[in-house]
Order: structure tokens, then sequence, then C-alpha cells
């Protein structure tokens, strides 16, 4: 994390995440007047720490971010997904602390259709359920009986929702997984994102503009642009377009094998094509401000936060999770 949004930015925002934390969950952070950013992080802590933490009642749940290394353009950290899915838990946690630990993020995921794009590391899907399956066990395993699986990259949320019903079963605990970006609703982001206010306007003219709202355009670029503006790097369209990067073909037969069980209507090209999507992506960075990314850190943990909170009183009622529709 940044020093300096350490020191400003996240004591502000704890300030007023314990002004409006329930009682229930809070009153220990209410009534301690500041708690340092990391303290939420079981990686932070010791084992004496955590061990008591349990043994006192003060842990209930905990959190687990998830999230890839992969290609996000020419000017994101490689770091994006994970880093952002950590932002979120991490933010969340402190509301509610100290009922809430956040659990080592799980910095790879299943991210085959990007190795076109050099600086991907994808997991095979089978290796990312087991690696996410063993974190959840050894947490439920010390003890913690409510636990969320924070998510920041489209490609885990497949191979999560096919894994969580049967962990929860297997395990006996208040499990689920939500992705961070649940959180946005178009309607809401276009009263502030100009890339959404111009998709609601009709003024996005291609499909490859209307469908590159999020990656590694302006949501994410102004998350980190907010939270970790070391790991955005300026660029210019021009920079962009000189280096003539091809996503449709030309790979060699090693990134033709991971890409071929996700083509689907002639992909990489067909309808939406990849270099299109692309270099539209890099286009709605340019809308991207520190200003915008706090509004959307705001919105994601408040309800990565709502839902934690209602998950860890499911547990403590002896309800079943999920709730009934």
């Amino acid at each position: 994390m940044n020093d300096s949004i350490t020191r400003r930015g996240w004591i502000a925002s704890l300030r007023g995440a314990l002004a409006g934390a329930s009682a229930g969950w809070a009153g220990a952070a209410q009534a301690q007047r500041y708690v340092h950013p990391r303290r939420v992080f079981l990686g932070e802590n010791t084992r004496k720490e955590f061990r008591e933490a349990l043994e006192q009642g003060r842990i209930k749940a905990a959190i687990i971010p998830t999230g890839s290394t992969e290609q996000h353009n020419e000017h994101l950290a490689l770091d994006c997904d994970a880093t952002c899915a950590t932002l979120i838990s991490q933010q969340a946690a402190l509301r509610l602390y100290p009922a809430v630990t956040v659990g080592t993020a799980c910095p790879l995921g299943y991210a085959p259709y990007h190795m076109a794009r050099k600086g991907t590391i994808t997991l095979r899907k089978q290796t990312f359920q087991a690696y996410v399956y063993d974190v959840i066990h050894s947490l439920a395993t010390h003890g913690v009986r409510t636990i969320l699986v924070v998510n920041g990259h489209f490609g885990n949320h497949t191979p999560l929702a096919e894994s969580i019903p049967e962990w929860r079963k297997e395990l006996g605990i208040t499990l689920d997984t939500e992705t961070y970006l649940s959180a946005y609703r178009d309607d809401e982001l276009a009263g502030f994102l100009t890339s959404y206010r111009l998709l609601k306007e009709g003024k996005l003219d291609t499909i490859a503009r209307r469908t590159a709202m999020t990656h590694a355009s302006e949501v994410e670029t102004s998350i980190l642009m907010a939270a970790h503006p070391g790991r955005v790097r300026a660029f210019t369209m021009e920079e962009y377009d000189r280096a003539a990067q091809n996503f449709e073909s030309g790979y060699s037969p090693a990134v033709a094998r991971y890409l071929e069980p996700c083509t689907r209507e002639g992909w990489p090209k067909g309808a939406n094509p990849e270099n299109a999507r692309d270099r539209a992506r890099q286009e709605q960075a340019l809308y991207a401000t520190k200003e915008k990314g706090e509004r959307l850190i705001e919105i994601a943990t408040r309800y990565i936060a709502g839902k934690v909170e209602k998950m860890m009183e499911a547990t403590e009622k002896g309800a079943p999770w999920p709730p009934a529709a």
C-alpha cells in the first residue's frame, strides 16, 4: 500500500467505516480510535495473536481474496485483479473489525483466454479450485465458521460457483463467493463514470466499445489510481497504436492450445474481435480518475461488508446459507 494513502486516505475511510459499522460486530473498533490498516491481514498476525482472537471469540469470519496475474493492457500492473480484491477485502474487514480477518490472497487464477498477451500466468481450473479449497479447509479446521471468497477476476467466477455449494456441504460452514464487481450497477455507474454514461446514452458505437467496460478500462484503472497509483503507467493512444499488437492471429501453437477451449463464435475474431476490444479498453482507461476510484472502492466495500455481516448473522443464528429465496 502506498504510504501517503495509508496516512491520509485509509485513516479517513477507516473513521467513516467505524462510524457506520453496526454495534454488533464493530463495537470494539468503535471504542478504539485507530486500527492499523494491515492489522486485519491474517499473515500480519502472530500465531499467538490469531489463536487468542479465535479463543476469545473476536474473530467471527474470514475473507479470502482471489485474483489473477494477467495482462491489463499497456498501463496496469499484471497483479491488478488480486490487488483490487485484496483492497476491497481489507476495507470490508476494517469496517467489521475485529470480527473479520483477511486470508492470504490467491494471486493466480484461471485465465487461458489471455495467454496471447505476454505476462499472463494461468492455472488449470482444477488447480485453482484445489488451491482455494485448501485455504478454506485450513481456516475451517482452525475454527473459522464463516468464510467469503472475494473474487477480482471474472475467469474465476465459474470455477468458484461450481465448487462452493459442494464445499459448503462438506465442511458444514457458512461459505460463499462474491466477485466485488457485482457491487456495481450500470445506472449508478452512469452517474459518475464516463464510459457508463456514454453506454447509457447510446454513444458507444461498436460492440467492442460496449463490452470493454471493466477489464483494464475506466473501472479498474480508477481503483488503482485511488489506492495503488504506483501500479498505473502513463500512456497515450499513439503509443498504443505504435505497438501494433495482434491478439487475433499469428500466435504460437502453445498459445493456440490455451485459447482453443475458449473459442466461441469465431473468437478471437468473430463479431467482437479481440484487437478492437483491446483498443477500446485502452481508450476508456483515459477516462479514469482517482476520485472515481474512491467512489468505486466505497461502493464495493459497502457491498462486501454487508454480505459478510449477513453471513456472520446466519452463523450466529444457526440459519442456513444461502438464505431461502
